[in-house]
């Protein structure tokens, strides 16, 4: 009882500062938005502002409120909106989405890794934090809507930053429902407001207008090269994730049965949308049929018909030499389908033998078929792969039991990602059957060179001198 009442003074005393006009979050609140959804871009920026001048001054012990109010408050609804996601983008499957929104919630790291660092000595105390930039302005992809937008929220929030979000218009309902229910998580737990916000109808034209705004401190994009080259020369501290064209290789050494498992497995984890997933495979010769023949018993259809093959590419590329959005995140059966394809049981992967220079290899697919490239020996393998990642420095894989031959690989890949005798969906953070795989990386920024991005990469690193600061080795009267 006592916390029902606690709970109502609280909600009575928000109320009264948001009506007398106070500067804090929560007096925006009720400005022109609702849940942290705005009409204009300004209105959404502003309240930010004012949320992030009071959540800054906020005890540490806040976020960790603000982050575990999220966390726990978005888990009745993994499942409906892994299905809302599918619904409006029609892209992937509802188990895979199911599996990387837990992994966006719970294997995101926090305040925890922004711990302070100190150096003492006979020139005193030196000590580092890590400080808010204020607000950032976000954009994410259709591929990974929500994922994105828990994710992200959960490093800028951990900073002490405040969050503008572009939604990506393929995916803006879902969008906005998540940032309208992460408000009302926070509020409900907090009495905090607008720590994310949005506007009502996102365009490309308020896209540009964010990334310009004044207040907005820093850019993070999680989307396509586009709008990632408009991040870099917008003047502001941008985080951008680019493409990538991830080769999956595989030796003599390695241990095909599995290779196949983890390479079609993967590959075909939410229809292949992630950046991440493996693109296309390098293989020895004298193994080649071996993983082929395994991969088929992994559930993938192989396309022999040369025609076919050329069907194929020419159906899912389009003029401008981009994948055809018509097909990308389909299921293998539609894409056979439509093709013309016949086909028997329910292949989750398309599979066929090319040569390193075909389309299909060349160019980010961001669908399931994978084309197999056949290799003499391991350094063409390892040659064909770097040529074929086109110098993106993303992703890349290998299996193989040859110690030296993993770490020429990894050295030669230069990738943001290098994923060792395994799926590379473990290089975002989800394991195999959804278990965990170390921190979420759900913005990899490559061209920026961040990496795979945490609650660090969101705050300025500050320097605080005393020069007759502490030290307990030494004593100086």
């Amino acid at each position: 009882m006592a916390e029902n009442i606690e709970q109502q003074i609280r909600r009575i005393l928000n109320e009264e500062l948001s009506q007398a006009g106070t500067a804090s979050a929560t007096a925006t609140s009720s400005a022109s938005g609702h849940n942290g959804i705005f009409k204009t871009v300004d209105d959404a920026i502003a309240a930010a502002k004012a949320a992030q001048e009071d959540y800054v001054d906020q005890p540490i012990s806040m976020r960790n409120k603000v982050l575990d109010a999220i966390r726990e408050g978005f888990r009745p609804y993994i499942q409906s909106m892994a299905e809302r996601i599918y619904k409006e983008t029609g892209m992937g499957t509802v188990e895979a989405k199911v599996a990387k929104l837990h992994n966006a919630l719970y294997n995101t790291p926090g305040p925890e890794i922004l711990q302070p660092e100190a150096e003492t000595g006979d020139g005193g105390l030196v000590m580092y934090e890590y400080a808010p930039f204020g607000v950032i302005g976000a954009v994410g992809p259709s591929t990974n809507p929500s994922e994105t937008v828990i994710a992200n929220a959960i490093m800028m929030l951990a900073g002490g930053n405040t969050v503008y979000f572009g939604a990506h218009p393929g995916a803006k309902d879902i969008t906005r429902w998540t940032i309208e229910k992460l408000n009302e998580l926070v509020a409900d737990a907090t009495g905090l407001h607008n720590l994310v916000v949005s506007i009502e109808t996102p365009s490309i034209e308020s896209v540009q207008q964010m990334m310009k705004h004044p207040d907005i401190a820093m850019l993070s994009i999680t989307g396509g090269p586009s709008v990632v080259h408009q991040a870099l020369i917008s003047g502001k501290k941008a985080v951008g994730a680019g493409a990538g064209n991830p080769p999956a290789m595989v030796d003599a050494t390695a241990n095909i049965a599995k290779a196949a498992h983890n390479i079609v497995d993967s590959a075909a984890f939410d229809n292949n949308i992630l950046c991440t997933a493996e693109k296309e495979v390098i293989v020895e010769a004298s193994v080649k049929d071996d993983l082929i023949a395994k991969m088929q018993e992994e559930g993938a259809y192989l396309v022999t018909n040369t025609n076919e093959i050329n069907k194929l590419a020419d159906m899912t590329i389009g003029d401008n030499g981009a994948p055809d959005r018509k097909f990308v995140g389909k299921d293998a059966t539609y894409i056979l389908d439509q093709a013309g394809i016949h086909y028997t049981g329910d292949p989750k992967l398309i599979i066929m033998e090319t040569a390193k220079d075909h389309p299909l290899v060349m160019t980010e697919m961001l669908m399931p078929i994978v084309p197999v490239v056949s290799c003499p020996d391991f350094d063409h393998v390892l040659a064909t792969a770097v040529e074929v990642e086109q110098g993106l420095h993303h992703t890349a894989s290998i299996h193989s039991e040859n110690l030296p031959h993993i770490n020429k690989a990894a050295h030669r890949m230069n990738t943001s990602i290098f994923v060792v005798n395994g799926p590379t969906y473990t290089g975002t953070g989800v394991g195999a059957a959804g278990a965990h795989a170390g921190a979420s990386a759900l913005t990899i920024a490559t061209p920026t060179g961040e990496g795979t991005a945490t609650a660090k990469t969101y705050t300025r690193r500050r320097r605080l001198n005393s020069p007759e600061g502490f030290s307990l080795r030494t004593w100086e009267a």
